[in-house]
Order: C-alpha cells, then structure tokens, then sequence
C-alpha cells in the first residue's frame, strides 16, 4: 500500500477497502490532528474532531471523485467540520503554540538552540506567538495556517474555503501584516536583551 498515492488508496476506499483507509490514516492522523489543534481550544478535544474526520471520510467514501490532491479533499472535510462544531458549540478559539518557517515563528527558531536563557526566551516567544495567531479574525487565521502549517497551496486554500486564490492570498498578507504588528514589541524586547547580553560577554 505504500507505494500508492493519496488519490489511488481513495478509489480503493470508495471500494470499502479498510487496508487502504488505514494507510490514509496513517499518513494524514497526525496532519489532521494537528490543524484541529490549531483551531480548538484543547488536546481531547482536537483527538475527537479528527476521528469525526476520518469517519466522515469513510462514510463518504462512496461520493469521493478524484479532482484535486486528496490532502485538500480531507482538510476541506475538516474545515466544514470545525465550522459544524464552532457554530454549534460557540467554541472559544485558543491556538497555544505555532511554529512555521517564514513566519513570525521563524523567531523562535533563531534562539531555541542556543544557551538555557536562550531557550527559555525561545519559550516566551512560542507563547506569544500563539497568543498572537489566536488573536487574529478566523478567516486571516484558517488561512495562515493551512499555507503556513498544512503547506497547502494557494490554489488549494481557495477550493477548501470556497473564495478566491486572490482572497487566500490577501488574507494571508493581512494575517503577517497583523502578526508582525502584534510581534514588534516582543521583538524589540528580545533584540535589547540580546545585545545586553552580548555586551556582558565582550566585557568578561
């Protein structure tokens, strides 16, 4: 089963193939968990609604038509599914951590590697990061992190969200532009500790 794409272990699925399903399951658990993770305001709760994705791929497996890269087919499973469960429950959005390359999170990077004040900074910073993508409007945040975390095209986005590949990407814009604005007080905050520090050192 491994050596088959996405879209070719769907058709065996739409064919009640369980060997097929469970390969798709294993390849996309962890993606899936970790967009609802993202978007929910806990660990349980994130588990639940990634089972309830996984069973709406099965249950639906009959009306499954291979026009695009099955990983936007189960994330726009996913999205409605969040959106059910957001409107039913008025559910409280608490994204706590983020971290994705040419991002904001990229500055958690720069210091998660170096020494024990670095690393606790590196905390404080992941923190405030996901404070941050958490604070954005829900259309800017489901935007950045299906680009940013799920590495999903422009193209992709769009169908998932039903809008345009132009509106992914002004959204996309408008969430960095919030976030660097959200980010620039910590950000100077950390380059001040940082040449302090240096400063300490040269004078050792």
């Amino acid at each position: 089963m491994t050596n088959y794409t996405d879209e070719e272990l769907m058709n065996s699925v739409g064919n009640q193939d369980i060997s097929a399903f469970e390969e798709l399951f294993g390849r996309y658990e962890r993606r899936v968990f970790t967009f609802f993770y993202h978007m929910v305001p806990n660990i349980e709760e994130a588990g639940d609604c990634t089972q309830e994705t996984f069973l709406r791929l099965w249950r639906g497996r009959a009306g499954y038509t291979p026009t695009g890269k099955f990983s936007a087919y189960i994330f726009q499973i996913a999205k409605n599914h969040f959106l059910h469960e957001h409107q039913r429950r008025k559910a409280r959005i608490a994204l706590r951590h983020f971290d994705g390359d040419n991002t904001p999170g990229c500055l958690q990077e720069q210091v998660a590697s170096y020494d024990g004040y670095h690393r606790a900074m590196a905390h404080e910073i992941g923190l405030a990061i996901g404070e941050a993508v958490a604070s954005l409007p829900e259309i800017h945040r489901m935007v950045y992190i299906l680009s940013e975390e799920q590495k999903l095209s422009y193209k992709q986005i769009a169908n998932i969200l039903d809008c345009p590949v132009g509106t992914v990407s002004s959204r996309k814009v408008e969430a960095i532009r919030k976030l660097r604005k959200l980010l620039e007080p910590l950000r100077d905050e950390v380059l001040g500790k940082d040449r302090q520090v240096d400063n300490s050192e040269v004078g050792k």
